[in-house]
């Protein structure tokens, strides 16, 4: 029902709005709430958005809660949407500890709910100031907007030699066929993926039949920004976290947030 892009997003800005609040100390995970946001973010239409809630508290990923004004229909997420996320988020922290050896601390915290709920708030209120991770590599724009663009990129990228360079330098095998399957997607939808990322300049099927693909350049580096930001965009929002939770407080506004 949503494209790759807002599917990855969706659940992050359910989680900000239950504990950010429309105002300071509300509850606000409403569904009106969220149709303005989606809206606001260009995320998906309000239709779109009802549809998502409904399939979201038909999976158990959120509930409703009781409140005397019925017509705002409140909604909770639930501790399998909250798992969710604590999952995701401890396989980036795990990435970053390479090279931000603190990503450890907040790995640490991860089950600790104040420290979950800073970090929502510190993730959500840079993303409506206006920060996106692919601003910095906006040639994967493209692929992030369509069905299983990025994940697909992400399968080829990791294809290579487990002891290799990452994204890899060397063609890696391309199989459509395994592909659309993996993903739930069509042959057809693969192909012109793979097509227009070549039309892009980054990436360039070859080898017998076209049974490999390598990644170009522009392809590679822009794979290489979008995590460098992605990974200072969490650690930012992991130190205002540990502060916050240090100082027993809710996260202020980063004077770091910024549109576009």
């Amino acid at each position: 029902m949503l494209n790759d892009r807002a599917r990855a997003l969706f659940g992050h800005v359910a989680l900000y709005l239950h504990h950010q609040g429309i105002e300071p100390g509300e509850p606000g995970l409403t569904v009106g709430a969220m149709k303005e946001h989606c809206v606001q973010l260009d995320l998906c239409s309000r239709g779109r958005c009802e549809a998502m809630l409904a399939l979201m508290r038909a999976t158990g990923l959120l509930a409703p809660a009781p409140d005397p004004d019925r017509r705002k229909r409140l909604l909770v997420p639930t501790e399998k949407l909250i798992s969710l996320h604590r999952v995701r988020w401890d396989a980036h922290f795990a990435a970053m500890r390479s090279v931000l050896p603190r990503a450890t601390a907040y790995s640490a915290a991860i089950m600790d709910p104040d420290f979950v709920r800073a970090f929502v708030i510190a993730l959500g209120r840079r993303f409506v100031a206006g920060l996106r991770v692919l601003d910095s590599a906006p040639e994967l724009g493209s692929l992030a907007e369509r069905n299983a663009g990025i994940v697909i990129l992400f399968s080829l990228a990791l294809s290579g030699d487990k002891n290799g360079p990452f994204p890899p330098r060397e063609p890696v095998p391309l199989s459509i066929n395994a592909l659309a399957k993996r993903f739930s997607v069509s042959r057809k939808h693969v192909l012109t993926l793979l097509r227009d990322a070549e039309r892009q300049g980054l990436l360039q099927r070859c080898g017998p039949g076209d049974s490999e693909i390598v990644l170009l350049p522009p392809g590679r580096d822009a794979l290489e920004a979008m995590l460098a930001t992605m990974f200072l965009y969490l650690a930012e929002c992991g130190d205002e976290a540990m502060r916050s939770c240090a100082r027993g407080a809710s996260p202020p506004m980063s004077t770091t947030a910024r549109a576009g």
